[in-house]
């Protein structure tokens, strides 16, 4: 278990692949998630000789938890912070997921330099605030409270609700979110308080003011099944339609009949992608047609 000090807080990060590697993949999770969500991804892009680096964000996972601090500005200097100490020097591959998207949706725009391509996995194209006021995207977007629970029967739902942590290699990735006590009840790590700050950074944010500013290649992994309420849908497909507009020269792959946390339902695919993506940015190996 490795630990990074940065600014105030104590990070937890992972790592696969050989550590001195020149190219890097730094991989981003998602809201109310972890750096094991890319458990099943990371050591297929390790293997591949790529140094790959994914950390728990502030509040998350086992990294510290603090009560304020989770609006864009904050989170970048982690990563920023994250990506000085280990030494990922060379413009490395960004990858985020869902909220993670979001964050190397900014950070590509804010640096640059440091980017040799990003992708964005079923999120960074879309703001709740650009449909929902604030009061009904508090209504939505609040996690249930679920501290208290058994996690036999958490992880019963979960199975249920996101066929992805039916796969029994995705249960401990599920566990890790929250704290399990010693009569099997489950507490979360990342606390609803916290999560509503972040809820309100990503209503406030806009992409279609940031995509068109993003210098670097951009590839992007949106998920839809057939179970996925139409106007969800409908604004995902839009949101990733104005992305190609913004930004004509990013290519789009479609997960179908796909969860929202694909990397724990099709790592294979999921690293595949990325293993080509990152030739092409990092290894400047032709992009396939």
């Amino acid at each position: 278990m490795s630990f990074i000090e940065v600014g105030d807080l104590r990070l937890h990060f992972q790592q696969w692949g050989p550590p001195d590697a020149a190219e890097s993949v730094v991989l981003v999770h998602g809201l109310g998630s972890s750096s094991h969500i890319w458990d099943l991804v990371g050591p297929s892009l390790g293997a591949h000789g790529f140094r790959v680096v994914a950390h728990d964000q502030r509040g998350h996972g086992q990294s510290d938890q603090p009560d304020q601090g989770y609006d864009f500005g904050l989170v970048l200097a982690d990563l920023v912070g994250l990506v000085d100490a280990i030494g990922v020097n060379s413009p490395a591959l960004f990858v985020g997921h869902s909220w993670g998207a979001s964050v190397v949706l900014h950070f590509a725009v804010a640096h640059p330099d440091r980017c040799a391509g990003i992708c964005l996995v079923d999120g960074g194209t879309a703001s709740p605030g650009e449909r929902w006021s604030w009061e009904e995207t508090e209504r939505r977007l609040r996690p249930p409270d679920i501290d208290g629970m058994r996690w036999a029967d958490l992880h019963q739902r979960m199975s249920r609700n996101n066929g992805a942590f039916a796969d029994p290699r995705a249960e401990a990735v599920g566990r890790s979110l929250f704290h399990v006590d010693a009569e099997g009840r489950v507490t979360r790590r990342f606390r609803i308080s916290n999560h509503m700050q972040v809820v309100r950074a990503m209503w406030e944010q806009r992409p279609s003011e940031l995509l068109p500013r993003v210098t670097a290649p951009l590839l992007i992994m949106p998920t839809r099944q057939a179970s996925d309420a139409p106007e969800m849908l409908a604004n995902k497909s839009a949101g990733v339609q104005r992305a190609l507009e913004l930004q004509p020269a990013a290519r789009v792959r479609w997960f179908e009949d796909t969860v929202h946390d694909v990397p724990l339902q099709r790592p294979d695919e999921v690293a595949a992608e990325l293993l080509a993506f990152a030739r092409q940015v990092l290894l400047k190996t032709p992009a396939p047609p």
